[in-house]
């Protein structure tokens, strides 16, 4: 049998292959190439599918069993034309139909003359007929795509508030394989107070009821955010008003305040990923979460969580697009905080889309995946900051510390002196002011004076019985020996632990 040519090609198992090949993406640049292939490898020498698109484009995928081929061609007479310069003595054309319009030409050829019975050309028509199914059927999840794209992005807001001092940043991308609109949704708005309030939050589920049902909450939310004070209570309204409506299913939300100027955050979560605190030298890893989804208790149990931001630090919120694209929370978590890390080194115009091109930079992201940052600038630090009396106030004190020492321009001694002695202080109010799943919070003040440098660390519960034991124990003397006077006030509610250091004390170079 000469070379190319194939009297009688197995009809049903090369029809089944390709339609296997087209089925499998809606991608024509990795399904197209693949058809082409299939057929210069059973029945032709040569095999082209062209494609135009909606707006004049055209795209052109070719086949050949010799090297170097590159036909420019449009329509079914140029490709015979160009074909038959090229020696191909037989050549089959068939436009690929569309519903609604022509999208293409689907061309194979053979240098043998007759070398396409009557059989072989049929085949060669129903392929053009699996191709132009799979052009169309592409084109139209492209469309429906956009679409989706375009009605998420309407529920989401234009812009983000401008405050001093910080800046906010957002991301969308939908999901790689979805043509539908989700459930992820991302808030911020000044309120009439001066703060902001942020909302985020994901609804189960792909489709127009979703989207419905998201764009109820965030509003709700955006109006529930005037009249509620704390961002615990709020995600309690939000649950109550979901609950009125059966058939919603589960929710998970994340709500906050920010006062732009104390740099103090106060959020809540109803069973969502925790957001990320980046402290750049400092500290990088997951805030505290907590509390049950929206939508399935009478009471979500939400905690109320306050950080203040840093010089330099970033928050960033997220659904849970960003962790779970490969099925392994643990992992997703990991490279999310990876992730964090790398992405704010170099300060990036807008980091929640530096985050996510990191993190799906070879990974197909299978949901929906919302991103919201809210980064610190440089600045003063405040005369007073208050957190929650959780583990991760400590490197945030060190920071603000840190920041204090520059401020003050103290030479290195007296820096390590002063954050070793307040970190101690913060240490001990956190470990020992409250009690069990108590919540609490810890108020640190700055004050500098032409003389004295102070710094007060002052909790508002009641100390555990005191336990000496090797590994700790030794705060307070370390505190008396770092500094030049230290204050220890106690009463039944309240203990305060005011540290100072003589300014004539500091050596100079």
């Amino acid at each position: 049998m000469p070379t190319g040519v194939a009297a009688q090609p197995d009809a049903l198992d090369l029809l089944a292959e390709a339609s296997m090949r087209l089925a499998s993406s809606f991608d024509l640049s990795v399904t197209l190439p693949q058809v082409a292939d299939l057929c210069v490898g059973r029945f032709a020498d040569y095999c082209a599918i062209v494609a135009f698109h909606g707006e004049g484009g055209m795209s052109l995928v070719e086949a050949a069993r010799e090297p170097g081929f590159h036909i420019v061609a449009r329509d079914g007479e140029e490709f015979r034309k160009q074909l038959r310069e090229r020696g191909f003595e037989t050549i089959v054309v068939a436009p690929l139909r569309g519903r609604q319009e022509l999208l293409g030409t689907f061309v194979v050829a053979s240098r043998h003359r007759s070398a396409y019975n009557g059989q072989t050309q049929k085949v060669a028509k129903v392929l053009a007929l699996q191709v132009s199914n799979a052009v169309d059927q592409s084109l139209l999840f492209e469309r429906t795509h956009r679409v989706a794209d375009r009605l998420q992005r309407a529920l989401l807001p234009d812009t983000l508030p401008r405050v001093p001092g910080a800046a906010f940043h957002a991301f969308y991308r939908p999901a790689s394989d979805e043509a539908e609109v989700g459930g992820d949704w991302y808030d911020a708005f000044p309120l009439p107070d001066g703060r902001i309030a942020i909302s985020m939050g994901d609804v189960a589920g792909h489709g127009l009821e979703a989207a419905t049902v998201m764009g109820e909450i965030r509003q709700s939310m955006r109006t529930a955010a005037v009249t509620e004070r704390t961002p615990a209570a709020l995600l309690e309204h939000s649950n109550r008003v979901i609950n009125l409506r059966k058939g919603i299913g589960m929710v998970t939300a994340i709500f906050a305040y920010y006062e732009p100027t104390r740099r103090e955050l106060t959020y809540a979560v109803a069973g969502h990923p925790p957001p990320v605190l980046t402290i750049p030298g400092s500290f990088n890893g997951l805030l505290p979460g907590g509390g049950v989804p929206l939508g399935v208790e009478p009471r979500v149990d939400a905690k109320d969580w306050t950080i203040v931001l840093p010089p330099h630090s970033c928050v960033v919120f997220y659904t849970d697009g960003m962790t779970e694209y490969s099925r392994d929370i643990v992992v997703g978590e990991d490279r999310l905080l990876d992730a964090c890390a790398r992405s704010f080194e170099s300060d990036p115009e807008n980091p929640a889309l530096a985050l996510q091109e990191r993190i799906f930079d070879a990974q197909v992201n299978r949901d929906d995946a919302a991103t919201l940052t809210l980064s610190a600038h440089n600045g003063p630090v405040p005369e007073s900051i208050t957190l929650s009396a959780i583990p991760l106030a400590a490197p945030i004190v060190r920071a603000m510390l840190h920041r204090f020492c520059d401020e003050q321009a103290l030479e290195e001694t007296t820096r390590f002196s002063l954050i070793t002695a307040a970190g101690e202080a913060v240490a001990n109010a956190i470990e020992h002011a409250y009690r069990g799943d108590e919540s609490g919070q810890v108020t640190v003040r700055f004050r500098s004076d032409p003389s004295t440098i102070t710094v007060e660390i002052e909790d508002y519960g009641r100390w555990r019985p005191f336990q000496r034991r090797e590994e700790r124990g030794r705060g307070i003397m370390l505190m008396h020996e770092l500094m030049d006077r230290v204050r220890i006030t106690s009463e039944q509610n309240r203990t305060a632990i005011t540290l100072c250091l003589s300014k004539s004390s500091q050596i100079t170079a």
